[in-house]
């Protein structure tokens, strides 16, 4: 058959061909029309040669997958019995697979027999969801009032807004910029602007959390609230089984006692991640990271080396207010988290105290106000000669004094299971002290 040019969507397209009934694929997900009317089917059937000779040809992309003409590819299957019969088709040029569903939404509302109203509320609610065209780009393809694919996709939409707030919430509380958050969702950074202001998370659930989020649990009358500097806990309440993870009630009066609602927590040796779980129940922002986050978490925890690199928080520095620092005990954590000597637990000892003390004062000298907190124990077992080690007692002697006081001395013991038979046999033999103490540092910034 000679080449002949067609329009179609105000476009110049490819001329008439004839294909193998074989070579025409018709895929469900690609088509808009579901439903078939039997009745027509037959009635094409009976009058293919009328139909050809009007032109009223099947449309298939440049891959065979079909366009628009289902009723009539089924009466060609039909008349011909199975038998790979020659038929004329038009070709339209899809350049990008993703175009093909939307091409055969508008091939099937302008040619043919049109769709029904449920083929157009399933295609409309396919175009916004999968393929993100705008109500008005639908409402066009479709031959239908704004009006109607807003009512029609409304539920959706309304479901993917919930979804996206819900993912900007928490990846704010995360820390991650406006910028980031939209590149992320693959949305407008003006509209993440606008959920993260204030009226956008009135509509966020969490936010709705007073009671965990202000700490009223506190005053349940259950000795829960911290009154006193000497935090004892029969055992650790952190399921993680990470070394040196953090019991999170340690996290948790911390931020009673020195955070409100949204304040930035930074802690750059998140281990196994408490201090993300503690922020999200509270409510408070936290950018975490350690030098080898876990498998499981490395997701949540960014990777940073606190030795070389401050974290990148900018110009969100004036919104942290608690820097959780639980950092390897030196020997204590010798080799436990890998055998690079950049790494805290495998440092001679004047290195580790000189590496621990930096990091303190540099991020003093950028956090402009609230605290930063140490949590530490002295070395004994593991030290030379088992030589009592107090770590805490250098770290206050090297806080830089014009930007850090000291504000407090918590003492969080650790329990006595930690003591194991052969250190308890040596204490006995030499009467020493095995060391449970450990403190937790406190220095407001001034």
């Amino acid at each position: 058959m000679p080449h002949k040019i067609i329009r179609i969507d105000d476009k110049i397209e490819k001329q008439t061909q004839r294909v193998p009934l074989s070579r025409i694929v018709f895929e469900e997900r690609f088509y808009p029309r579901k439903s078939v009317d039997h009745i027509l089917v037959q009635q094409y059937a009976d009058c293919l040669e009328e139909i050809e000779a009007l032109g009223n040809y099947i449309i298939i992309d440049q891959n065979g997958y079909l366009l628009d003409g289902r009723h009539r590819h089924l009466a060609y299957q039909k008349h011909y019995d199975g038998k790979d019969h020659s038929i004329p088709v038009y070709i339209y040029e899809i350049e990008k697979d993703a175009d093909r569903f939307s091409v055969a939404v508008k091939l099937n509302s302008t040619h043919g027999k049109q769709l029904n109203e449920k083929d157009k509320e399933r295609c409309a609610i396919s175009l916004w969801k999968d393929h993100r065209y705008t109500l008005e780009q639908i409402a066009k393809l479709l031959s239908v009032r704004k009006q109607t694919i807003s009512d029609w996709t409304s539920k959706i939409r309304q479901a993917e807004r919930q979804l996206l707030v819900e993912t900007v919430f928490e990846r704010w509380l995360a820390c991650f910029t406006s910028e980031q958050i939209a590149i992320a969702t693959s949305t407008p950074e003006g509209t993440i602007k606008r959920i993260i202001s204030e009226e956008g998370f009135k509509k966020f659930p969490g936010t709705k959390r007073a009671r965990f989020s202000r700490f009223e649990d506190f005053d349940d009358g259950d000795g829960t609230r911290p009154l006193y500097n000497d935090w004892r806990f029969t055992r650790n309440e952190n399921g993680s089984t990470h070394f040196g993870n953090t019991d999170p009630r340690v996290l948790e009066w911390l931020l009673y006692l020195y955070t409100e609602p949204f304040d930035i927590v930074l802690d750059v040796f998140a281990g196994g991640g408490t201090s993300i779980d503690v922020c999200k129940e509270r409510l408070r922002r936290y950018w975490v990271s350690d030098r080898k986050p876990i498998p499981e978490r490395q997701n949540e925890i960014r990777m940073l080396d606190i030795v070389l690199d401050l974290p990148p928080l900018n110009n969100r520095w004036s919104d942290v207010k608690l820097t959780f620092l639980d950092p390897p005990y030196w020997k204590q954590a010798e080799k436990k988290y890998s055998d690079s000597p950049l790494d805290l637990g495998n440092m001679d000892l004047d290195t580790f105290h000189d590496s621990l003390a930096s990091i303190i004062n540099k991020i003093a000298q950028h956090q402009s106000s609230g605290f930063i907190t140490l949590l530490i124990q002295p070395t004994q077992w593991h030290a030379p000669e088992r030589q009592f080690i107090d770590h805490a007692f250098e770290m206050m002697r090297r806080a830089d004094g014009k930007r850090l006081r000291l504000e407090n001395r918590i003492s969080s013991p650790l329990g006595t299971q930690q003591c194991s038979p052969p250190m308890v046999e040596w204490a006995k033999k030499n009467r020493k002290l095995l060391v449970l103490n450990r403190e937790l540092i406190v220095w407001a910034i001034v």
